[in-house]
């Protein structure tokens, strides 16, 4: 990209902005454009260009390279593209007591902002980014509270404190991809692709936290996430990478979010992803 033309872009409306930059950018998926996701600010990258950029490398196939897009937009808070996001969770929180805090409201917004992207609906990302993430918040307000409210009344489960170690437990922290609910859901012919497609996936994600608990909770022998072995004897995700429950739970539905949206996207197989809302709440 050249960075000179930036002037140029200070004139137009927002969609001749938005296209001038997208013109600019290296071929994507190329190591330049690669270069430009780890080092251009967040003016030079806004978020309607990445998401019209990960719209089109989900589509063609490039999967490190739409890993690498969607991360900058949904997982780094240096640039921060879910400012919207976060202050309607905080207003949310802030407003009424709610069965859930502000980070699982985002968490819960990512996680439709991932499953939307790729969708025609996603095509409002490239023009309305802010609009298009309050939708997706308003989306998951709902998947967690009732498309009325109406679960607003229900009790969050509170931590409890173990009055030996001082250390802190809460139940919505430990959860684990034991079920491996595509046993049940997809057909037996096509379970061997989907296990190789799933590995795939998860080999490809370049958080190396994340890539290491998706290899692991989607494996033959999934760890536990704080407490306990593994059938095979291994011992929990928090011990194997020195991280809290709360890290390694966030790390697990991310991974989650990524697998669903490359699910979503891939033209190797027709397979029925319904299972995927409920596999991405569990």
């Amino acid at each position: 990209m050249n960075l000179e033309k930036s002037s140029v872009r200070a004139t137009g409306s927002n969609d001749e902005i938005y296209n001038r930059i997208f013109s600019e950018l290296p071929p994507l998926g190329s190591p330049e454009y690669m270069t430009l996701l780890e080092n251009a600010s967040a003016s030079d990258l806004p978020a309607q260009v990445l998401a019209r950029a990960f719209r089109q490398l989900a589509f063609s196939g490039s999967n490190v390279a739409a890993d690498a897009t969607l991360a900058r937009l949904v997982s780094s808070k240096k640039y921060d593209y879910l400012s919207a996001v976060r202050h309607l969770a905080w207003l949310m929180v802030a407003k009424e007591q709610y069965r859930y805090d502000s980070e699982d409201l985002i968490q819960e917004a990512i996680t439709e902002i991932v499953k939307t992207l790729p969708t025609p609906r996603g095509e409002l990302a490239e023009k309305a980014w802010v609009l298009f993430t309050k939708q997706r918040f308003q989306d998951g307000w709902r998947n967690l509270n009732g498309r009325r409210g109406e679960k607003l009344r229900g009790k969050r489960v509170e931590p409890t404190t173990d009055e030996e170690t001082g250390e802190v437990f809460d139940p919505a922290d430990e959860t684990d991809g034991q079920s491996a609910p595509w046993h049940a859901k997809v057909e037996p012919s096509k379970l061997p692709w989907l296990e190789n497609f799933i590995r795939k996936t998860a080999s490809e994600i370049a958080d190396p936290v994340i890539r290491h608990v998706a290899e692991d909770q989607f494996g033959n022998d999934p760890s536990p996430i704080s407490a306990g072995k593994s059938a095979g004897g291994k011992p929990p995700l928090t011990e194997q990478l020195g991280l809290s429950r709360f890290q390694v739970s966030r790390a697990l539905k991310n991974a989650k979010a990524r697998l669903a949206a490359a699910l979503m996207t891939q033209k190797e197989k027709e397979i029925e992803t319904d299972w995927l809302r409920q596999f991405l709440k569990d």
